[in-house]
C-alpha cells in the first residue's frame, strides 16, 4: 500500500513540473452541479485573460455545500486567486458573471 501511495506523489510531482514546463495554469472549478464542456471552455477562456499563461486546466470539483454559482481557485507561484461567479444570463449572452 505504501507503493501505491508513493506512486500517486511522483504523479503529482511530475504533473507539477510538466504544467510549469509547458507554462500551464491549473484551475479548480467547484459548482453544485456538473458543468457542461461549453460552459468550462468559457471558464477557461476567461481564466487564461486574468492569469496570462498560454494554457489553462480545468479540475472539477462538485461542491455540495454551495447554494448557487461556481467558485474558481486559480493557484500562481506566488498566490492564489479566488474567483466567485453567478451563474444569470445576461443579454451579452454570457451565462455567468465574475
Amino acid at each position: 500500500m505504501k507503493r501505491v501511495d508513493l506512486i500517486k506523489e511522483i504523479a503529482a510531482e511530475f504533473e507539477l513540473i510538466a504544467n510549469r514546463l509547458s507554462e500551464t495554469e491549473v484551475a479548480t472549478v467547484a459548482s453544485v452541479v456538473e458543468l457542461e464542456p461549453q460552459h468550462l471552455a468559457e471558464i477557461a477562456k476567461r481564466a487564461q485573460k486574468l492569469t496570462g499563461p498560454k494554457n489553462v486546466k480545468l479540475k472539477t470539483v462538485i461542491d455540495k455545500s454551495l447554494l448557487a454559482g461556481i467558485i474558481i481557485r486559480i493557484i500562481e507561484e506566488f498566490g492564489a486567486l479566488f474567483i466567485k461567479a453567478r451563474i444569470c444570463p445576461s443579454k451579452g449572452g454570457d451565462w455567468f458573471q465574475l
